[in-house]
């Protein structure tokens, strides 16, 4: 037997295809022809129910020693008859005018530095600094006005730590960075969790501290920000920035960690340039999704019209089997016909019922010659099946 051409697409094999390759070449070879591995092949076989070859089966075979095949068992109920193999995707040369738009972004944001003080912040940033003082204000009155409730609770807020302040100095330069490369801001919340827009895609970002775990007591370890509703409880400030890039890009999720020796101002171009080379991906992404509905449409209106096509053969077969039937029993009633025309003549066109015995007989003769399915000839009999359809 030929060998099998390496698949791009999804095979459509039987139980009865699959169990004679499997038998035919090892598991690991038959494999590279479906474009999966080994174990993918083998977990296929054991849902469609198909023994394969044990371990050592081949080395043995090669060396002429005696080997046992296993039988492939009937089908049983819940068991598919046949599947779609599908190979798995390799993994995604780099998208070119994703790094084009990576370079051309970092190239832009180059001289652009992370903030020392507050003065220059982005002003969506700044709007988180006025928020938090709004906030503090808030709670203060509500202290003052609730001062004399005995059972309630004063619930400060703190002022902005330096974790704090430094995450939303680098936050600004990133905002600054994006929106220089030609992106712009979808939704910038306090928590750092922000959402651009580039060109047409929204990409979701978290620009956040990086959490370790400690053994401070839990009040102490929620001193390092205003704001620890925000984060895991009993999770401390590692004093580095994790930034990363949550939407999925080709299967990853980019995210850059500061050390001692490297901070996100450093990193700034690359991050910026990854963020706005995922515009690119995500539209390659899009178009190949759109290509794949496309052809996932393509293939169901292929397999309906599969299953229309032989619903209506099945009950045009079903048709011609019951002319032929038809066709045994008009010869059964010819032969009874003709006794009974001898005895009714020995019996004379007496009334049977309502009618006489002769105008029986030609009611039976009648009825007889309708099944015939070759009464209008074979044409005739086709032209008849030939009609059938899937709502006959």
């Amino acid at each position: 037997m030929a060998d099998l051409p390496v698949h791009q697409k999804a095979r459509h094999v039987s139980r009865e295809e699959l169990y004679t390759l499997v038998w035919q070449k090892p598991m690991t070879r038959l494999a590279e022809k479906f474009g999966i591995s080994g174990n993918g092949l083998a977990k296929i076989c054991d849902r469609m129910d198909v023994p394969y070859p044990p371990r050592g089966y081949w080395a043995k075979k090669e060396a002429g020693k005696p080997v046992v095949v296993f039988k492939l068992p009937p089908r049983r109920d819940g068991i598919p008859q046949v599947t779609d193999i599908h190979p798995t995707l390799p993994k995604p040369a780099p998208l070119p005018e994703a790094e084009r738009s990576a370079t051309v972004a970092a190239a832009k944001v180059e001289a652009i530095a992370v903030p020392d003080g507050l003065d220059n912040l982005h002003p969506r940033v700044k709007a988180w600094i006025v928020e938090h003082k709004k906030q503090q204000r808030e709670r203060e009155q509500e202290s003052k006005r609730r001062r004399y409730e005995t059972w309630w609770t004063p619930r400060v807020l703190p002022d902005l730590t330096e974790r704090d302040l430094y995450r939303f100095r680098v936050t600004s330069a990133i905002f600054t960075g994006v929106e220089k490369a030609g992106g712009k801001i979808e939704k910038s919340p306090m928590t750092g969790r922000v959402t651009f827009e580039i060109a047409n895609h929204a990409v979701e970002c978290s620009i956040v501290e990086k959490l370790v775990k400690s053994l401070k007591q839990r009040d102490e370890t929620r001193k390092w920000t205003a704001y620890p509703d925000h984060h895991q409880s009993g999770l401390d400030s590692s004093g580095f920035l994790r930034v990363s890039i949550t939407t999925y890009l080709d299967g990853r999720q980019p995210q850059w960690i500061e050390s001692q020796k490297t901070k996100i101002g450093d990193m700034l171009p690359e991050i910026v340039g990854t963020i706005m080379a995922a515009g690119p991906i995500l539209e390659q992404k899009k178009r190949e999704q759109e290509e794949w509905q496309k052809q996932y449409r393509k293939e169901e209106a292929r397999r309906y019209e599969a299953r229309r096509l032989k619903e209506i053969d099945d009950k045009r077969w079903n048709k011609l089997c019951e002319f032929a039937a038809n066709w045994e029993q008009r010869d059964r009633l010819l032969v009874l016909l003709a006794e009974v025309e001898k005895r009714a003549f020995d019996e004379g066109d007496i009334i049977v019922g309502d009618s006489a015995l002769s105008a029986w007989i030609a009611w039976a003769k009648e009825r007889v010659e309708a099944l015939d399915p070759l009464r209008q000839g074979a044409a005739g009999m086709f032209d008849t099946i030939s009609k059938v359809s899937q709502w006959s």
